[in-house]
């Protein structure tokens, strides 16, 4: 049985703010979700930076922040670092996150462009 809601039936004035309350929670939530950098990790990081930072700045401002660069991410605003004490870990000038790139690789890591060797 399927409920069909009518057709010319405007949004109520709570049925708005409540569209807007959870649009807005869902902005918040979402990043909070996402695997940051802790003490003690040995997983790589994924350093993301705004788009318009070219993938020279983003890899000088990691460099700079004391992140071993590994390689450039999926995009030329992401840099893999490898990871560093939680003492020295300070947030890159510009960047938006620091994420573990664990479960997140496929997102964030550069694609292999040649097969593993058999």
């Amino acid at each position: 049985m399927m409920i069909q809601a009518p057709a010319n039936r405007a949004l109520s004035g709570r049925e708005r703010a409540a569209l807007c309350v959870m649009f807005l929670a869902s902005l918040v939530i979402a990043p909070l979700a996402l695997p940051g950098a802790s003490p003690g990790q040995r997983e790589p990081l994924a350093i993301v930076f705004p788009p318009w930072v070219s993938a020279d700045e983003a890899i000088t401002r990691s460099l700079s922040a004391g992140y071993p660069v590994l390689r450039s991410g999926r995009s030329s605003f992401v840099v893999i670092a490898a990871p560093v004490e939680a003492a020295s870990a300070v947030r890159p000038q510009g960047a938006v996150l620091v994420l573990t790139l664990a479960g997140l690789a496929g997102c964030l890591d550069a694609a292999a462009t040649e097969p593993a060797a058999s």
